[in-house]
């Protein structure tokens, strides 16, 4: 025979009888909170993927991005073979000596007379100038023409084998909002490419009052 008081081996009042259900209660909400973040992602995720799925097919029915990277690469290649690299010697006065400072910079061929346009800035007071062109061929060059209030300068080099740079029609100035692109060698990084709009025309940041001798310099500048 069992004792009344002994068929329950533990006690009523005992924790574990009061907190058992709650612990039951509390694993139950968390569960039920994971698997609610587990759902919010995954639906999420799906949503996503359905996403990145219309957008390839919408790409894949539009052939307009292929098309625009293929005008890029026409217009590199109808005109980086116009575009060249300057380097100018300057000789300057040093604590042992004189020493030798390298400039550098942009020019675009401008006839096939040998004329190149690049900036004064670049060339003034230079001793020695060489013309790197698209292909690596290097000709020297001497200054013809130098206007410092515009910050313009122009170079020969021999004739022969040269790339005019196209121009268009003087009568299609740019507008804010065209698409244009830019090549040279900044920062020395030769025959770079990039691309952007118009952002206004007209600007003047008084670069060339600075740098001139005179004080004088007229800038009318395109701001991409």
């Amino acid at each position: 025979l069992t004792h009344p008081e002994m068929t329950d081996s533990t006690p009523s009042g005992s924790p574990t009888a009061s907190f058992g259900p709650a612990t039951v209660v509390l694993i139950a909400l968390a569960l039920v909170m994971v698997f609610s973040i587990w759902g919010l992602r995954h639906t999420t995720w799906m949503q996503e993927r359905a996403g990145v799925e219309h957008a390839a097919q919408r790409l894949n029915a539009n052939p307009v991005l292929g098309q625009f990277s293929r005008a890029c690469r026409d217009v590199a290649a109808r005109v980086q073979p116009s575009v060249v690299h300057i380097s100018s010697r300057q000789v300057v006065p040093g604590a042992t000596g004189r020493g030798v400072s390298i400039a550098t910079g942009s020019g675009w061929v401008y006839d096939e007379a040998g004329h190149i346009v690049t900036n004064w800035h670049v060339v003034d007071g230079s001793s020695g100038i060489e013309v790197q062109f698209h292909d690596g061929e290097v000709r020297s060059a001497t200054l013809v023409g130098e206007d410092p209030s515009t910050d313009i300068a122009v170079l020969q080099v021999a004739a022969g084998g040269l790339h005019p740079a196209p121009r268009v029609n003087g009568d299609l100035p740019p507008a804010q909002g065209d698409l244009v692109f830019a090549f040279g060698s900044p920062f020395d990084f030769r025959f770079s490419m990039s691309a952007g709009l118009v952002s206004g025309l007209g600007r003047s940041v008084g670069l060339l009052w600075r740098e001139t001798e005179t004080g004088v310099g007229y800038e009318n500048f395109i701001q991409v």
